[in-house]
């Protein structure tokens, strides 16, 4: 995830009186780990900007928004990215997104499985 250095988020629903119903208390916390700092801002719907966003891993690059930087910085990770095997980056995708909600033996059987099945293609 790439932001903006004047980027800001928030999670709004507890000022409107809600817990978040559509996934982002399950999700963020798996993004970025269930510290106190995510707390905090599920429980005060304060506001955070890129830094924060960068510090607790919710983006991985800062843009300075000059010149289309932004689109610039979101695709050299692209390109880097579409320079591997399309087998391989598909496999490491589904094996991250498998392995964030099983153990790491699930995760090992799961990645061996795809690897075996993608050396045979």
């Amino acid at each position: 995830r790439v932001c903006s250095s004047d980027a800001m988020f928030s999670i709004r629903e507890v000022r409107l009186g809600l817990a978040a119903d559509v996934g982002t208390l399950q999700r963020f916390p798996k993004l970025v780990g269930f510290g106190s700092r995510v707390r905090e801002l599920c429980l005060t719907a304060d506001d955070f900007g890129a830094d924060d966003a960068f510090k607790i891993g919710f983006v991985s690059r800062i843009s300075n928004n000059e010149n289309g930087d932004l689109i610039d910085v979101a695709n050299d990770i692209c390109r880097r990215i579409i320079r591997n095997s399309p087998v391989a980056v598909t496999v490491t995708k589904a094996s991250l997104n498998y392995s964030r909600d099983h153990t790491v033996a699930e995760g090992l059987g799961h990645v061996a499985l795809q690897n075996s099945s993608s050396l045979m293609s």
